[in-house]
């Protein structure tokens, strides 16, 4: 069970912290209490802490640059509650119209990982940083991305 904690702004972490990354791989329009409706991407981030796991769903709001985080009801899981967190996680997203790409994380190289963690709404203090972004990279960058996307979307079936 997920429920939307206000308080939290971002998902600032180190690379060894995260364990998943899921990005959207495209933005339906939502409307999330407190917030103008308008198109959201989606992260969901397992990450690792002092003590256990812990599954985060972060929706980033581009038009208005907000964002609205939703937490786990226990953020101290084992490896096996972890992944039925996880999959939690997906379905709760899914189920809002969102389709999640598994960006691997943890086998990108490490700077592309530092990329991540610099770059992704998900990962920044303040959602505002990531004016004019969609993925969190360049303008130009986000029709590559898209393009990319799509093509694993539709390779998939």
């Amino acid at each position: 069970m997920f429920t939307y904690d206000e308080r939290i702004r971002g998902l600032p972490a180190s690379r060894d912290q995260v364990l998943t990354l899921h990005a959207s791989l495209n933005s339906p329009h939502l409307a999330i209490p407190g917030k103008a409706a308008g198109p959201a991407q989606s992260y969901i981030v397992g990450l690792r802490g002092a003590q256990g796991y812990a599954v985060f769903v972060y929706l980033y709001l581009g038009e208005t640059q907000d964002c609205a985080v939703y937490v786990p009801a226990r953020r101290n899981l084992g490896p096996e509650e972890f992944r039925a967190e996880e999959a939690d996680a997906l379905g709760f997203v899914e189920s809002m119209g969102f389709m999640m790409d598994n960006l691997n994380f943890r086998a990108r190289p490490p700077a592309e990982q530092d990329e991540l963690l610099r770059t992704l709404p998900a990962f920044l203090r303040d959602p505002r940083l990531a004016a004019g972004t969609v993925t969190g990279k360049p303008a130009a960058d986000d029709k590559k991305t898209a393009a990319v996307a799509l093509g694993r979307l539709l390779a998939s079936f």
